[in-house]
């Protein structure tokens, strides 16, 4: 009996498929369990460190044959506190925790759809644990030495902001 050799992983590329990829997954999550239609927004790809702002954010690490990243969703306070009513009801107090772990369940809706996506294409990536950060105004710093893409959505009561940040090791 003869076994194939495992298949080498197709590199993950910033551009326009991820964007769409991205698109799709953030308006699912949004549209499914919110019931709120999403606008994608121009994407914009650069490279080295970059400040992020948000009031709450989600950050998931990823990695790749050869490559390593990290994907963060960017939230201001005005944009949960206008979506949360809409899964809670109007009853339930928005209280930090409620916001974290908000933060935390979007941020895993959003990058398990496009683990799923990316893998079904032969991208064999895999992902980590989501961390959520939360504090007015707060600055996320992604130190790296690679590429990165910020996609710009648009919805009822605010706007979300994702960065992709890639590390291609020796390619």
């Amino acid at each position: 009996m003869t076994t194939n050799p495992p298949s080498k992983p197709l590199a993950l590329a910033l551009g326009d498929q991820l964007a769409q990829d991205f698109s799709r997954a953030v308006g699912d999550a949004f549209s499914k369990t919110f019931g709120i239609d999403v606008k994608t927004g121009r994407y914009s790809i650069g490279e080295g460190a970059v400040n992020l702002t948000g009031d709450v954010s989600g950050v998931v690490g990823f990695v790749q044959e050869k490559l390593e990243g990290t994907l963060t969703t960017c939230f201001n306070m005005k944009t949960i506190r206008a979506v949360l009513p809409r899964l809670l009801g109007n009853d339930i107090e928005i209280t930090q925790a409620v916001v974290m772990d908000a933060v935390g369940e979007i941020t895993n809706m959003i990058f398990g759809q496009i683990k799923t996506e990316l893998n079904k294409r032969g991208h064999h990536v895999r992902f980590g644990m989501p961390s959520v950060i939360c504090g007015d105004g707060h600055f996320i710093s992604q130190l790296h030495q690679g590429r990165y893409m910020i996609m710009n959505f648009e919805l009822e009561g605010g706007a979300i902001q994702i960065h992709i940040a890639l590390h291609h090791d020796g390619v």
